[in-house]
């Protein structure tokens, strides 16, 4: 038999059918890490019990290598047939399972491996036990009715670090194939981050060959409340542009650290942000806080003991309330129909972002960052983007390439070739202090009109605060003389220094040549020749209210592109689905300030399903902080 979960093209499924699942990362409230010793069916009873009251759809759940398995690599009896009446547990509650089955590192502590004392994780021999291990659990478990699909581990890079790409895609493709030859059909994901942040050999170009889908482990830190939840969506849709489906596999904040209100409108947002735009389910981690503060690793990490949705008395936070909302949602609109609208415009995602190249030491971090920043710019200014590679086929008539020191220089031609055939392209520039022997484009006249301006020696511009942008000629709906102010984060992230020789000068940084147009052909080529988003991005609070995102319309209305639906304000994503002439429209607010989001749309409102009208031409809707807005229009 196979696992209930399958895969289709970006999509998991049940029965043939498009699934979300809410999940959450299981151990026992009473027992923690060491459930399966000090095994306790009662207790586990009661947490299933519990989550299913919530909605819960999914468990992972985490065979401790200790305790599943014996030196040699054998699987412990008295072990999986725990493993096997918890999944009975688990199926009499219609709940899904994943187990991860390699599990060395968890909650702040590398556990023993039996099977590889000496830590040589991705040796021949160690990888030949492990997969035996995985073999004998596969076998014994496939066709069990609760389980969803396999995951290879828990983010056994903490346990050791691979040297290199290939020695980690080794490893997980000789697992996979263990699992698929026993198990075949079955839904695989590795179990460690996959997502743009984190190191390289994470990256889900990475292992996009190797796995089903996507597992994004996310617990971003940022002072920006509007870029801090921000990032997991575009973590997500960073994924799933790959064609592969996606689970926030983690994510999370424990509430001995931040309030129990603010985690409930936390999790509740990213829930609504993963399913509006198209991931295939959210697992929080996790669903319990623990008692036995004094186990390790509690002991030295007691942030570790109050990540739960539940807290150590089995009493809700308010994140069981949110989340039992949201899967009451998540029932209704599952049975809508709709699909989410296509892209209109792409990101550029350079290779070196994922890549090793010789001699290569670029910031990796900055390149996520300036990533993450022009996405939010995107949404703000009421486009649908998805991210492309320079390998991939340049389809888009708007193609984005945030602040990155250089491109392959294939890339530039490609472009070229783009803007010619009548897209718009923008380039946002940047030239590192500490990389000054550094070439980001070699040419700059062919595509841009412009010229760099540097003698020999010149380390580039690098402004001085206050950073004024003021623009000199219309780029409409941007008009000549608006000016925006930018903060400078990276006063070491400045420009080579242009002047035109075709193109028309837009705007102006405190006096110096900043943003050129140029007609290439039936497109445009825009360059701004330093790095604003980057500026943004390092900004410890961003005042978006400033109309950071006009820029970006600009771009559209070059490009053509018609937007419709833009929203009053910038902190606001709108996700659209559609199903013939009607649509869905979710309104997800990043900030924490309460706000009236008005549509500007040729849209009819036909309901509002979430959220508190205020208006209805044009349609008005009032969101809390951290809240979503859900309506139903029609074209």
């Amino acid at each position: 038999m196979r696992s209930v979960v399958k895969i289709r093209g970006s999509k998991l499924t049940v029965k043939g059918r498009r699934i979300f699942l809410l999940g959450v990362n299981y151990w026992c409230r009473k027992h923690n890490i060491l459930m399966w010793r000090r095994w306790d069916p009662g207790a586990i009873a009661e947490d299933l019990d519990r989550l299913k009251q919530v909605g819960v759809k999914a468990l992972r759940v985490f065979l401790l290598a200790e305790d599943f398995s014996t030196p040699e690599g054998r699987v412990r009896e008295e072990a999986v047939s725990r493993l096997e009446m918890f999944l009975d547990e688990a199926a009499k509650r219609d709940l899904i399972v994943f187990p991860s089955l390699i599990v060395g590192h968890m909650s702040g502590k590398n556990w023993p491996i039996p099977w590889d004392p000496k830590n040589e994780i991705y040796s021949i021999e160690s990888i030949a036990k492990a997969r035996s291990f995985v073999e004998q659990v596969v076998r014994r478990l496939r066709g069990h009715p609760a389980i969803g699909g396999w995951i290879l581990s828990n983010e056994v890079t903490n346990v050791r670090e691979p040297r290199g790409l290939e020695e980690f895609r080794i490893w997980v493709r000789e697992l996979v194939s263990a699992i698929k030859e026993n198990d075949p059909g079955s839904a695989v994901g590795v179990g460690s981050s996959t997502a743009p942040f984190g190191r390289l050999s994470r990256r889900p170009e990475n292992v996009v060959d190797l796995v089903d889908y996507f597992s994004p482990h996310i617990y971003y830190y940022d002072d920006d409340p509007v870029r801090h939840t921000y990032a997991y969506p575009f973590a997500l849709e960073y994924c799933l542009s790959l064609g592969k489906a996606t689970v926030l596999e983690e994510y999370g904040f424990p509430t001995n650290l931040y309030s129990e209100e603010s985690h409930g409108k936390f999790v509740s947002l990213v829930a609504y942000a993963a399913l509006a735009i198209g991931a295939s389910g959210a697992w929080v981690w996790c669903a319990f806080d623990f008692e036995r503060e004094t186990d390790e690793p509690y002991l030295w990490e007691p942030h570790e003991l109050s990540f739960g949705i539940f807290r150590r008395d089995g009493t809700p936070k308010p994140a069981v309330r949110e989340l039992k909302d949201f899967s009451e949602f998540l029932g209704w609109f599952e049975g809508q129909g709709f699909e989410r609208a296509s892209p209109n415009c792409a990101v550029l995602v350079p290779s070196y972002f994922y890549r090793e190249y010789p001699f290569y030491s670029e910031n990796r971090q900055d390149m996520a960052a300036g990533m993450l920043t022009a996405y939010i710019l995107v949404k703000a200014a009421g486009l649908r983007p998805t991210f492309i590679r320079e390998e991939d086929s340049i389809d888009f008539r708007l193609v984005i390439v945030p602040p990155y020191a250089r491109l392959l220089t294939s890339t530039w031609g490609r472009l070229l070739e783009s803007v010619e055939k009548g897209g718009t392209v923008y380039y946002s520039h940047v030239r590192y202090a500490a990389h000054l022997h550094v070439s980001a484009c070699h040419i700059w006249e062919e595509l841009f009109g412009v010229k760099p301006s540097l003698r020999p020696g010149a380390k580039g511009v690098f402004p001085e605060p206050p950073l004024r942008l003021r623009f000199v000629r219309d780029l409409p709906p941007v008009r000549s003389g608006e000016e925006y102010e930018y903060p400078l984060s990276r006063p070491d992230a400045g420009s080579t220094g242009f002047v035109p020789v075709d193109a028309v000068v837009c705007a102006t940084l405190n006096g110096v040549d900043a943003v050129f147009t140029a007609k290439r052909g039936g497109g445009h080529a825009v360059l701004s020749a330093f790095p604003l988003e980057l500026y943004l991005a390092y900004e410890k609070v961003v005042d978006w209210s400033r109309g950071y995102h006009k820029l970006y319309q600009a771009l559209a209305e070059l490009a053509g592109l018609e937007l419709p639906i833009r929203v009053s304000d910038p902190r606001v994503q709108c996700e659209e689905w559609v199903k013939g002439s009607e649509r869905i429209v979710f309104l997800l607010n990043h900030s924490w300030d309460e706000v009236r989001v008005e549509l500007a749309t040729g849209y009819e409102l036909v309901e509002v399903v979430r959220g508190k009208l205020v208006g209805k031409k044009p349609p008005t809707v009032s969101l809390g902080g951290k809240s979503v807005g859900v309506l139903r229009m029609e074209a």
